[in-house]
């Protein structure tokens, strides 16, 4: 069975090498990205099954990414990691269409259950309309 294919963007090395180790026994990462103009370039090139974006990052936030990608009607799922637990703002990454926010103390447990929702076209219930 072909692991889903992933592109990672967030700004902290350490985090993203965090994520990595975390994702890599589950999932395929085609390429990573250390600011939201890479990431947006990197998904619309290497078309991943989904990407994992931080919400703060330098030159596009995680949020203008993902509103973009609908513009340009590239419909890859989206799940967005921040530390930031504002509502407002894991409402504004819902209408943008993200799949999900996860905080990221919440990685280890969430994020992974998460993506594979997100690949079955499915949203955590506090995304879905």
């Amino acid at each position: 069975m072909t692991r889903p294919r992933i592109v990672i963007a967030d700004d902290n090395a350490l985090f993203l090498q965090s994520l990595s180790s975390i994702l890599t026994p589950e999932f395929e990462i085609v390429s990573t990205a250390g600011d939201g103009r890479s990431a947006l370039d990197l998904i619309r090139s290497c078309k991943p099954d989904l990407a994992v974006l931080d919400l703060s990052m330098p030159g596009l936030t995680g949020i203008e990414v993902v509103t973009e990608l609908a513009k340009l009607r590239q419909n890859t799922p989206i799940v967005i990691c921040s530390v930031m637990t504002d509502s407002e703002i894991v409402e504004a990454a819902r209408r943008a269409g993200a799949s999900a926010y996860v905080f990221k103390t919440r990685v280890e447990r969430e994020l992974i259950p998460a993506m594979k929702l997100a690949l079955e076209k499915r949203r955590l219930p506090q995304f879905q309309d």
